[in-house]
C-alpha cells in the first residue's frame, strides 16, 4: 500500500477496473467503518430507471458520461461515505477533480488473471459480460454447440478469457496515471473481501492520525 496525506472530506473513494471488486468491497468497508455507502453506477440507475449497458446501447458512452458526472457530483458532496465507483468515471476531468476533493483515493488492483476469473468463471457468467459495455461482445455464446465438454469448452473459454484479459489491459494502460494517485493501493490476490477492507481500514487509521 501506498500513502498520502487525506483531505478534509474524509470519504473513501474505490477506483479500480470492472471486476476488481469496487461495489462489494465498498458495501463492507462501509460496515466495517459505520461510514454511508454510495455506488455511482447504482446511482445513474436509479436516476434512470434503467441499467448501465441499456444507457450506453441508447445514449452511448457520453450520454453515460453526463450521467455519471452528477452521480459523482453527488456523492463527493457527502462525508464519511465509501464510494464506489465505475471504472470510467477516472477518465472524466470534472468527475476526476470531484472525487479527489472529496476524500481518499483507494486502488483496487487485482492481477488481470485473477480479474478475469471474476468476470467469465464459467460459459453461463460470460452471458452477463451484456451489462458490461466495454465487454459485451464477448458475451455471445452462440459459437459454443449446447453440451460442448472437455478440451473443446476449455479452448472456447480460453479464448474468451484472452479477448477479456487484453480489453481490460488496455483500459488499465490508459487509466494506470490516475490511478496511481491513489493514497492507498491494494493488491488483493485471491483474498477474502473482508481481509481487503481490513488492509484499507487500517490504512484509513493511519492517514487519518
Amino acid at each position: 500500500m501506498n500513502s498520502a496525506p487525506t483531505n478534509q472530506h474524509e470519504n473513501i473513494i474505490l477506483v479500480g477496473v470492472m471486476g476488481s471488486g469496487k461495489s462489494a468491497l465498498a458495501r463492507i468497508l462501509a460496515h466495517m467503518l459505520r461510514f454511508g455507502f454510495i455506488d455511482t453506477d447504482a446511482d445513474v440507475e436509479r436516476m434512470t430507471r434503467k441499467p448501465v449497458a441499456r444507457i450506453f446501447m441508447e445514449q452511448g458512452e457520453s450520454g453515460f458520461r453526463d450521467l455519471e458526472r452528477k452521480a459523482v457530483a453527488r456523492a463527493a458532496s457527502a462525508r464519511r461515505h465509501v464510494i464506489a465507483t465505475g471504472g470510467g468515471a477516472v477518465d472524466d476531468e470534472n468527475s476526476w477533480r470531484a472525487l479527489t476533493e472529496s476524500g481518499i483515493l483507494v486502488w483496487l488492483n487485482p492481477p488481470i488473471d485473477e480479474v478475469v476469473r471474476r468476470l467469465a468463471p464459467t460459459p453461463k457468467a460470460l452471458q452477463d459480460l451484456i451489462r458490461r459495455p466495454f465487454l459485451d461482445d464477448l458475451a455471445d455464446i452462440s459459437g459454443l454447440p449446447s453440451g460442448t465438454k472437455g478440451p473443446a469448452l476449455q479452448q472456447f473459454m480460453e479464448e474468451k478469457r484472452k479477448r477479456m484479459a487484453d480489453r481490460i489491459k488496455t483500459l488499465l494502460g490508459q487509466r494506470a496515471e490516475r490511478y496511481r494517485q491513489a493514497a492507498i493501493v491494494v493488491e488483493p490476490e485471491f483474498e477474502l473481501p473482508e481481509t481487503t477492507a481490513r488492509k484499507i481500514a487500517a490504512e484509513y487509521a493511519l492517514l487519518e492520525r
